[in-house]
């Protein structure tokens, strides 16, 4: 104990004696810095040791150096970031790519397997008779449009061997709204005939509440616009001397929201606003029936300031297939039978395009090398009341050449590759190269087609080197928020002024959360194509796996894809 304590004593006394000596050294430093100081101060500075000159130089490059590494590595931040980024907007714009081919081929394949269907009843029609009351044996599963084809050839041919008066009172037999009463308690718009521009708002103040039009009105409506159609030329020719602009609207596809928004941006139809409507209104949306019923009665209180182009779903055997038609059936039980009546005829009364002074030419799909402005104004509109095959009676004689000149209008698409070729993808009319684009407007003496017909992501795409000009008006058209909708007005001097928007609340969303909910839309699709095929899709896979592995190359599945009927899964 007495040892330690010792200890403990001797070390307290160490550390006592290296802070006096601490301490010493601290003083001395001082005193050496001061001495060295006044030295520097008399001296001036001058070759007495560092100057406070040389002190502020060596602290600024200090200061300078790390300046320069922290700009060094903000620049570096940024290209990452930039490059990052870059990576980000690459993936999201494959994945919309991808997305955009998969719900492309789901529609195109759809509409070609409508045509190759409706061609085949055609022809087992004319083989078996269309009043002989024959059942094709396989045709059960395909039943509704069998029935559609024949109930619509039936109507066609009896109204053609008529002449115009009798057609119009055997039209009117069978459409006839006389025995329609509207009833007390009925909500919606109530029409007089004519109409003026307050119907119209009575109309659109409804529709956006959920209304419908009473079948009495709508019957009227249909009858009404027909009279006015019929008076219209195949082309008709829109000015923009008085108003100064037209507005050019595309596929609307049964969206009231996107035709409301369109009134609401750019206002009403009237002498001083013209509009041309690009065919499509119909088909594939829930408003289908107000969309028509609201263009109508626009054509019909103004009637020099309102065209509607017909496109390819203004006909009856798409109608079949699209929504349409159901659509009609579900909200007038009772009378659908004459309200789709009367609207196929009506639709064969469109016009099928509009010459906007001129040198822009209106129509709804495109163009061919087969096409001819001076035959199409010549040729009877109204006997192609299904463009998808000619008219014509058994035996009777068929002009090809003016049959193509409607399929060719309503169902052509503009691609990059010069030439025209068949739209095999479609099913009809056909693929339009630039050079075709080139020599039809010089031809013609125009500067600019505008056609609608193809969805595209921004509502709108300039091709063929601006000679061409796509407008697609239905927003959402594939899913929510899948694209914009838009419209083009032009001035007097012909420039295209185009106008966007989205009739829903998805472009509040983050893109890539927008697009995630597009993508699922289209791989459900895609899953609903693989699983309708899926027999004949194994069958093709196990041939091509004989080792039973499980797998098989990419490229083979792509090529099974493209070989099984009706699924174009490989394009």
């Amino acid at each position: 104990l007495l040892k330690s304590r010792s200890e403990k004593r001797n070390a307290n006394s160490a550390a006592a004696a290296a802070t006096t000596a601490a301490n010493a050294r601290s003083k001395s430093s001082n005193r050496s810095s001061s001495w060295a100081s006044g030295i520097r101060l008399r001296t001036g500075g001058m070759g007495c040791g560092p100057s406070s000159s040389d002190d502020a130089s060596a602290s600024g490059d200090s200061k300078e150096k790390d300046a320069a590494s922290a700009g060094e590595i903000s620049i570096r931040s940024a290209v990452l970031i930039q490059k990052w980024y870059r990576r980000y907007k690459a993936r999201l714009e494959a994945r919309r790519r991808t997305t955009w081919m998969i719900y492309q081929s789901i529609e195109y394949s759809s509409e070609s397997s409508q045509l190759h269907l409706y061609n085949f009843f055609n022809d087992m029609l004319s083989l078996t008779g269309v009043g002989g009351g024959g059942h094709p044996s396989g045709a059960a599963a395909a039943e509704p449009l069998k029935t559609c084809v024949v109930g619509h050839r039936r109507f066609t041919e009896r109204l053609r061997q008529l002449s115009q008066e009798e057609e119009d009172r055997e039209l009117l037999d069978l459409t006839s709204f006389a025995d329609l009463s509207v009833e007390k308690s009925y909500r919606g718009p109530h029409l007089t005939f004519p109409l003026s521009a307050s119907h119209v708002q009575l109309m659109i103040d409804s529709f956006r509440q959920g209304g419908q039009l009473h079948p009495r009105y709508l019957l009227q409506l249909l009858h009404e616009t027909r009279l006015a159609l019929r008076a219209k030329p195949n082309v008709h020719s829109a000015s923009t001397s008085i108003s100064k602009q037209v507005t050019v609207i595309g596929d609307l596809h049964g969206k009231l929201d996107d035709l409301l928004i369109v009134f609401y941006k750019n206002g009403l139809p009237d002498i001083t606003n013209p509009y041309v409507f690009n065919g499509d209104f119909v088909d594939r949306g829930a408003n289908s029936v107000e969309v028509a019923a609201l263009l109508f009665a626009c054509q019909l209180v103004w009637p020099t300031a309102v065209c509607v182009n017909r496109g390819n779903h203004e006909d009856h055997v798409m109608n079949c297939r699209y929504g349409f038609i159901k659509e009609v059936q579900t909200k007038y039980r009772h009378s659908a039978s004459k309200i789709v009546k009367l609207f196929a005829e009506v639709f064969a009364w469109m016009p099928l395009a509009t010459l906007i002074d001129d040198r822009i030419l209106v129509a709804h799909g495109g163009i061919s090398d087969k096409l001819d402005l001076e035959l199409l104004r010549r040729l009877d509109r109204h006997r192609y009341l299904s463009a998808l095959r000619p008219p014509g009676n058994d035996g009777e004689k068929v002009d090809y050449l003016e049959w193509r000149q409607v399929l060719d209008l309503l169902w052509s698409d503009p691609k990059p590759q010069a030439g025209c070729r068949p739209n095999t993808f479609r099913g009809g009319g056909c693929y339009f190269g630039p050079d075709v684009t080139e020599s039809f407007l010089r031809k013609n003496k125009l500067t600019l087609l505008v056609r609608s017909h193809e969805c595209k992501q921004d509502g709108y795409e300039f091709c063929h080197d601006g000679a061409v000009l796509t407008v697609f008006s239905a927003s959402n058209y594939y899913e929510e928020g899948s694209n914009r909708g838009a419209y083009v007005k032009f001035d007097s001097s012909g420039k295209p002024h185009i106008v966007q928007y989205m009739a829903s609340r998805s472009r509040r969303l983050p893109v890539g959360r927008r697009l995630s909910t597009v993508e699922e839309g289209a791989l459900k699709g895609l899953r609903a194509r693989v699983l309708a095929s899926k027999t004949e899709l194994l069958a093709a896979f196990q041939r091509l796996d004989p080792g039973r592995t499980g797998a098989i190359r990419l490229a083979d599945w792509c090529q099974v894809g493209r070989r099984v009927p009706g699924n174009h899964l490989g394009t």
